[in-house]
């Protein structure tokens, strides 16, 4: 999907950084906002698929070294970890690598209720998206989400200081919850600032 430049002094990471606004989101992230170390095994393994040259070169740009699934990490570390990873994978559209780390994620979520989550997927993905809202707190100690639900299938995810890029992070997210749940749909953003907004999510009969 993502073409890899393997030479790291290929990938021009201060413009993956301005394309991300990385610099000015992490000077307003508060040093109290945390993640879940399994972001970056998310991160690492999408990396991973695109070959070793990838993984070197995402360790060269990366400051981080080494985490722990279930521990938890600044959110700041995270961003910059995301962003060394999106300059290898999609150095001419870094959000769009970001989005494509963020549609493995379901695969990860069942580690922390397996039996709970896994019987969501069954194809009910409005039932999956509300058990993330209702266990966010397994994943992150900062901000808020709320889901409305519309229609049969319909549902918005709103976000309340979501440090995390909602447009391409949040979005791929769940796209790939749709794609777990074996559904056809789309998902729309509506941004009120970059760290609050939604994603209207839709989807089709089978």
């Amino acid at each position: 999907m993502h073409s890899v430049r393997e030479p790291s002094n290929t990938v021009d990471l201060r413009q993956v950084r301005a394309t991300l606004d990385l610099d000015r989101r992490l000077g307003l992230v508060p040093a109290s906002a945390h993640v879940r170390g399994f972001f970056f095994k998310q991160t690492a393994d999408e990396v991973a698929r695109h070959g070793p040259g990838a993984v070197v070169a995402h360790r060269r740009l990366s400051p981080v070294k080494s985490t722990w699934f279930f521990r938890m990490y600044p959110v700041g570390a995270y961003l910059e970890d995301v962003a060394a990873a999106a300059a290898v994978l999609s150095p001419h559209d870094p959000p769009a690598a970001v989005r494509a780390i963020w549609s493995n994620g379901p695969r990860y979520a069942p580690l922390f209720n397996a039996s709970r989550f896994l019987g969501l997927l069954g194809g009910d993905v409005a039932s999956a998206a509300h058990w993330l809202e209702t266990h966010r707190s397994y994943f992150a100690d900062y901000g808020r989400w709320r889901m409305e639900r519309l229609e049969d299938r319909y549902f918005i995810m709103h976000y309340f200081n979501e440090w995390i890029w909602v447009e391409s992070a949040h979005r791929g997210g769940m796209e790939g919850l749709l794609q777990a749940c074996g559904l056809r749909g789309t998902v729309e953003v509506d941004l009120d600032s970059p760290f609050d907004g939604r994603l209207h999510v839709r989807w089709r009969e089978r």
